[in-house]
């Protein structure tokens, strides 16, 4: 079974609704906009060709994936 990632904390400072680009190893938030678009190409001028794209909950809840 995978393991589950709490992934609450470094969603703390991203706005709700926002879309939320996380490095590879899923210890950091590398950029966020209301545009998916935007978030990624932010992402990848920072080096992350692959980031995992996620919206931040509008409310806090439960997601498993």
């Amino acid at each position: 079974m995978p393991a589950v990632t709490d992934l609450a904390s470094i969603f703390a400072n991203v706005p709700p609704g926002a879309w939320a680009a996380i490095s590879s190893d899923e210890k950091r938030v590398l950029s966020y906009d209301a545009d998916f678009g935007e978030a990624m190409r932010k992402a990848k001028e920072m080096g992350e060709e692959e980031p995992i794209m996620m919206r931040v909950p509008e409310k806090d809840a439960a997601l498993i994936l």
